[in-house]
């Protein structure tokens, strides 16, 4: 600082920069991004809809209703071989419940896989669907394979923790004096990143959720912990808007959605599937 001990508009600019290098520095971790291809692989690959893998002694699983759900994702986890703590074989699956909102969902991990299952044995189990359970149901037109690249990615903006962080980072660097005499250098902060795009693992983002600003002594960072919330699962819409969202359409919830998938680490170090929490929102 100056020799009046008063903190330019530059050097609290510096604070600011070497607050955010070090929440990329402290946060940044892998994550396996995608993109959708035309066409349906079959049942022993990673695919958005469509036909699932199922053991032969398995049936579709059902809401609370009664009523069979459909698959909305399912990845070989040999894709995710990067990503500390995911399961590394196997075929995780994603399960919807038909009816619009889709409040329910299911999560269920293969760890082995049985070859010699056919897919016209799946599709004997799957019941037909009414018109207008398929026509609400966030994957179109059947299903579609993908296409994975690993990326490193820092927390998003819509990761409450965001902005928490940042804020420790500034009071440490500037002696509190950010929080206390300078707090308006931070009304126009930017950190993180958006946490867009399909995915497993990374940080996630949420179109009606962002990160506030403001200091707080008593928080406690949980990254790295078995106790974190780690994002499992984020897949996003991907249409047009405009007149007709569903012509050349993939996938669509609500607007602008995006649904995500969420474990706590020692759940999923263990393998269990059985208290994901699940939410979408769209803008």
């Amino acid at each position: 600082m100056n020799k009046n001990n008063l903190m330019t508009e530059d050097e609290a600019m510096e604070y600011i920069e070497q607050a955010e290098e070090l929440l990329k520095k402290h946060t940044t971790i892998p994550a396996v991004e995608f993109h959708l291809t035309e066409n349906e692989p079959d049942i022993f690959t990673s695919k958005i809809g469509g036909t699932p893998y199922l053991a032969k002694d398995m049936e579709i699983p059902v809401d609370t209703n009664g009523r069979q759900m459909k698959l909305l994702a399912q990845v070989d986890c040999e894709l995710l071989s990067e990503l500390p703590d995911y399961p590394h074989q196997g075929i995780l699956q994603f399960w919807l419940s038909t009816e619009y909102p889709w409040e329910e969902s299911m999560v269920i991990y293969h760890q082995n896989i049985d070859k010699s299952v056919a897919e016209s044995e799946v599709l004997l189990k799957i019941q037909s669907f009414v018109d207008d359970e398929t026509y609400d149901f966030p994957v179109i037109d059947g299903g579609y394979g993908i296409k994975t690249n690993l990326i490193h990615e820092a927390i998003s903006t819509s990761d409450e923790r965001c902005g928490k962080l940042i804020c420790k980072y500034l009071y440490d660097l500037t002696d509190g004096k950010i929080y206390e005499e300078y707090e308006n250098y931070i009304d126009d902060l930017e950190s993180g990143e958006l946490g867009s795009g399909h995915k497993f693992g990374g940080y996630h983002y949420d179109p009606q959720s962002w990160s506030s600003y403001e200091y707080d002594p008593e928080f406690k960072s949980d990254i790295g912990t078995d106790n974190e919330m780690l994002l499992l699962f984020q897949l996003e819409y991907e249409h047009n808007l405009g007149k007709d969202w569903r012509e050349g359409a993939k996938i669509v919830m609500g607007d602008c959605g995006v649904m995500h998938f969420f474990i706590r680490r020692k759940d999923l170090k263990s393998l269990n599937f059985d208290n994901v929490m699940y939410d979408w929102s769209c803008s």
